[in-house]
């Protein structure tokens, strides 16, 4: 991408005070999970103080999408169309700094992930739409609410994922504005499993039970067994971008009482699989697993599956990649890196359930969650500048 009087305009519209004020300003409206109402307003009255025209779509009651639009000169289908996407909600606030700004940093729940993302998409489209660019294809930003599990149930997303499928919104990419700055292609698949293991004898006295008959025995040989996958996934295979398939436990709970027999366990965990892999393919590998641990023990057992996403890869040759590539290059002489995450999002529902090929670009990935989030406004500006320049090389010109 050669930088032409037309790219450096926008890039001149882009101001970086005026993103760092729009996202503290952002920031100070809550928008915890299941609340996000306020956020959509705000993301709303941003899009239209800057010139959009943007719609509210009402997942559930004080709960909206937000959408705008930047037509395309090109009659439809012509032209290639990208949809920028985030999400307006955030984690509890909780005892995280509150909002604030030192210097180029921008303090608070939501600056990281992933209101600063936000903010950065609309002042890139604001910018192209005051230089006056003749976009050939549509580009659509769309804010989503339900993200941050477990309050949310991915409720704003599985919206937009309908109207991609009916045509309302066309895209022929989808560029997610958080993560890294880094062209993050690839995450790992996800389960979250929930296991319970029943003995029929009940809560009875231990000194009937042999220890080798004991539920608790077998809960032992269960995590053993994770272990030796675990240590397979770390001998085998790696993809080039996400790494390896990983298995780990949070929950071990059974008992009530030192010596009475521990009739009921729960495990539950996370498995991650790469591309490759599916869902179907983890179900079965859990229940051949605990199928021969019944056979053995004589315990009954329950698996429930919750979260589960398909593992997603955008190709390094698809035009969003090239674009993004071309963008950071032009910027800042180098190529952005194209990377893979064992994190799973939106990417992994918008690529598999709505068949478009989806990446992030964001200003970093270090403070999300944490009690001290925080954002670079200066890598907010960048941001805002390789969306621009990447909607213009993906979405054309006419």
């Amino acid at each position: 991408m050669s930088a032409s009087p037309l790219h450096q305009h926008v890039l001149d519209l882009v101001d970086t005070e005026a993103i760092a004020r729009d996202t503290l300003e952002f920031v100070r409206v809550k928008s915890e999970t299941g609340q996000e109402g306020p956020g959509s307003l705000f993301l709303f009255e941003l899009m239209k103080r800057e010139g959009l025209d943007p719609e509210l779509h009402e997942v559930e009651p004080n709960r909206p999408n937000v959408y705008a639009r930047l037509p395309g000169r090109a009659s439809p289908g012509r032209a290639p169309s990208l949809v920028m996407n985030g999400h307006t909600d955030t984690i509890p606030i909780g005892n995280s700094n509150p909002p604030g700004r030192d210097g180029d940093w921008i303090i608070g729940r939501g600056t990281e992930d992933m209101k600063g993302g936000l903010v950065a998409m609309v002042h890139a489209t604001s910018a192209l739409r005051r230089a006056g660019v003749p976009l050939a294809g549509d580009l659509w930003l769309t804010g989503v609410i339900g993200h941050e599990a477990p309050a949310g149930k991915k409720e704003g997303p599985e919206r937009l994922i309908r109207d991609l499928r009916s045509g309302r919104v066309r895209a022929d990419a989808v560029l997610i504005v958080e993560g890294p700055a880094a062209i993050w292609a690839a995450s790992l698949g996800l389960s979250v499993f929930t296991v319970t293991l029943t003995d029929s004898r009940g809560p009875v006295h231990t000194i009937k039970v042999p220890y080798a008959q004991n539920p608790a025995c077998w809960v032992g040989r269960i995590l053993q067994k994770f272990e030796a996958m675990e240590q397979a996934f770390e001998a085998g295979p790696r993809h080039p971008l996400c790494g390896r398939e990983q298995l780990n436990v949070g929950v071990v709970r059974g008992g009530d009482y030192f010596n009475r027999l521990p009739h009921v366990f729960t495990l539950a965990g996370t498995r991650r699989w790469n591309p490759g892999k599916t869902v179907a393919d983890v179900h079965a590998e859990f229940k051949a697993l605990f199928d021969d641990i019944a056979r053995r023990s004589g315990l009954q057992y329950t698996i429930a599956y919750d979260g589960e996403r398909e593992p997603f890869e955008t190709s390094p040759d698809h035009p969003i990649v090239r674009s993004l590539k071309s963008a950071g290059n032009a910027l800042t002489g180098k190529t952005p890196e194209i990377i893979g995450m064992g994190l799973v999002g939106d990417a992994n529902l918008y690529a598999n359930e709505a068949g478009v090929p989806a990446v992030y670009y964001g200003p970093a990935h270090e403070t999300a969650h944490s009690d001290h989030e925080r954002v670079s406004a200066s890598q907010l500006a960048h941001c805002a500048r390789v969306y621009a320049l990447a909607a213009i090389d993906f979405c054309g010109v006419e």
